[in-house]
């Protein structure tokens, strides 16, 4: 077999839902119906950006690079549990990381929101004018005999439809799934636990 064959085969392999559907289980600990993540911490530092102060104290990006890394294998209607494991943060610091979690993934959910609404805003803008061009390109071919000006309003007309439907089937699409894995994040539960708990799970 060569080489491209056994890509292929591989691809076909890989892209099989069954074949992580075991992993998946065992990774996130399904018992509940809910997502575990557990994430091993050490020290107070390695959680709070040590760059920031007073009410514009933050976490460090790490935390959510490694939480979306967990999290990106899900769907997005699978509920999610992050348990902080090993330091004993007092319960004070606790609730601080718990409301910070929120608020960075309010401010995302935020942003994905005005950037689903400007596409869609756009998406309208292209379609209504392409709708415009189109109506002209018709009357230009029915009542003006000139192939350059029926030319350019089939551009035209045909750009805008083109551009509209782009970004309402594929854009939009994408930023509804991004809107939607941000809002799975917002709405996770963080708790925080001894690592002898884990041991015994």
């Amino acid at each position: 077999m060569d080489f491209k064959n056994k890509m292929k085969e591989k691809i076909k392999e890989y892209s099989d839902d069954k074949y992580l559907q075991g992993y998946i289980e065992s990774e996130y600990n399904f018992d509940d119906k809910d997502a575990d993540i557990y994430l091993q911490v050490y020290s107070k530092n390695e959680l709070f950006d040590s760059r920031t102060v007073g009410k514009q104290k933050s976490l460090n990006d790490r935390l959510y690079s490694y939480i979306e890394s967990k999290t990106d294998m899900l769907d997005n209607d699978v509920p999610i549990n992050l348990h902080i494991v090993g330091y004993a943060f007092p319960s004070k610091d606790q609730e601080t990381i718990k409301h910070l979690i929120k608020e960075h993934y309010s401010i995302e959910l935020y942003k994905a929101q005005k950037e689903y609404k400007k596409v869609l805003n756009k998406s309208t803008y292209l379609f209504l004018i392409g709708l415009v061009f189109l109506l002209i390109y018709l009357l230009v071919i029915i009542f003006v005999e000139n192939n350059v000006s029926s030319e350019i309003f089939a551009f035209l007309f045909t750009y805008s439809l083109w551009e509209a439907l782009h970004g309402i089937i594929y854009v939009l699409s994408k930023v509804k799934d991004k809107r939607a894995a941000i809002t799975q994040n917002l709405l996770m539960e963080v708790d925080f636990i001894d690592k002898d708990n884990v041991l015994k799970k």
